[in-house]
């Protein structure tokens, strides 16, 4: 990966060089006024931007497996009935899939030992399916994945891709993954679409069922990754597990989403952040992380548990809840639930915020209230309440009574 370079001349010149045809997008959130808390931070993927003409162009009607070592654009029709298409190379490739069929009963359908990048280009009109066995045999422990890439992995087009997971995962990148494009169904026993190191969605229809999460970003080693972050496209996710689940961040600046899951519809250990978007969440949890932080967006969630919960999954931030703008329902079901839960500090300083629940809010921390519109159950209040155990409520006005709401008794926290 190039890297700028600073030349300092004469009185502090700075000149940057060489970011070439990079993408680099580097966001910085400063947390609003609320008292105590650090800055929050968040970056997306760096796969390079690649200009295929100059690559060199082939064209292979498929019938059996077939193994590619030369970097260049192969574009790909036909069927494999049982076997693969695998890649070991230093250079980059992309396959364009042009009505493609492939169905491996050992192993991945498009397995990559090796490659700068892999891009998936699925072609406009075309129907594509990829199906791997129940069964490996020959790979490594560790590759399950009916598209699986030890290197970056960028899914782009405006064709039809069906990808079917008889084993464990859909698709999966052992470091960044990118989906731009394209008409995308994954059904995978356990997570449907995993990248170690990043999960970037610009674009796309994804349609996703998956017996453990749906998206999934998975480096717990690196602050740096380990993130997802979502700027556009329409995803409806039927999960067995988490919804969207990041290591470390998750940043949603865009997109139509439909998440039914059974744990958590969006869950990032540090940071969760919601610029923008519809969403319709039906889960235990809707929205959950360590800070969770909504400046926009329209969110509807319905929840059987929490509707948005803030705890301490992370050492990296304070555990807060910040609502600053949005239009946010939130329907809670009955019994031992809130609708807001924070395990520490709750802020709320815009938008518009309409709660049905037997307990509104709960937080352990301070509370305050500077704006916005907060309607709880039918009528409109400026009060934030904590929930005790058993039932009962306090009034708080600007903070209520910080730390006290666990006197009743041990309120289960996740």
């Amino acid at each position: 990966m190039k890297r700028d370079k600073i030349v300092v001349v004469g009185l502090l010149v700075l000149l940057l060089l060489g970011i070439g045809g990079y993408y680099f997008y580097i966001n910085k959130t400063n947390k609003s006024s609320n008292g105590g808390g650090s800055s929050t931070s968040t970056s997306t993927s760096q796969i390079e931007n690649t200009d295929w003409g100059t690559y060199d162009s082939n064209d292979i009607t498929l019938t059996k497996s077939i193994e590619i070592t030369k970097e260049g654009v192969y574009t790909l029709t036909g069927t494999i009935s049982d076997g693969l298409i695998y890649i070991k190379t230093d250079g980059k490739v992309k396959l364009i899939l042009n009505g493609v069929s492939i169905t491996n009963s050992k192993g991945p359908a498009i397995y990559v030992e090796n490659a700068d990048t892999l891009e998936i280009e699925t072609v406009k009109n075309t129907n594509n399916t990829l199906v791997d066995g129940k069964t490996y045999s020959g790979f490594e422990d560790g590759v399950e994945g009916t598209i699986y890439s030890k290197d970056d992995l960028v899914l782009s087009g405006e064709g039809t891709l069906k990808v079917t997971s008889n084993l464990g995962d859909g698709i999966v990148s052992k470091d960044d993954l990118k989906i731009t494009g394209g008409s995308i169904t994954v059904n995978s026993v356990d997570d449907a679409i995993k990248g170690k190191d990043s999960v970037e969605i610009t674009g796309g229809v994804l349609d996703i069922t998956s017996g453990g999460d749906g998206i999934k970003a998975t480096n717990d080693t690196d602050a740096d990754k380990g993130f997802v972050l979502i700027s556009g496209g329409t995803i409806t996710i039927n999960a067995k597990t988490d919804g969207i689940q990041a290591e470390t961040n998750c940043t949603i600046n865009g997109g139509t989403f439909k998440l039914t899951t059974v744990d958590d519809g969006i869950h990032a250990n540090g940071l969760l952040e919601i610029k923008s978007g519809t969403f319709e969440i039906n889960s235990a949890e809707g929205l959950e992380a360590t800070y969770v932080k909504i400046n926009g967006g329209d969110i509807n969630i319905n929840a059987s548990d929490d509707g948005i919960n803030a705890a301490n999954k992370s050492t990296a931030y304070s555990v807060t809840c910040e609502i600053n703008g949005g239009n946010i329902t939130i329907v809670m079901g009955q019994g031992d639930t809130d609708a807001i839960d924070s395990n520490g500090n709750l802020y709320i300083n815009g938008g518009t915020i309409n709660i049905t629940a037997q307990s509104p809010f709960d937080y352990d921390g301070e509370a305050k209230y500077t704006g916005g519109t907060l309607i709880v159950n039918g009528q409109k209040t400026t009060s934030i309440t904590n929930q005790f155990m058993g039932g009962g409520q306090m009034g708080g006005h600007g903070g209520g009574n910080p730390g006290q709401n666990n006197q009743g008794g041990d309120r289960r926290r996740r």
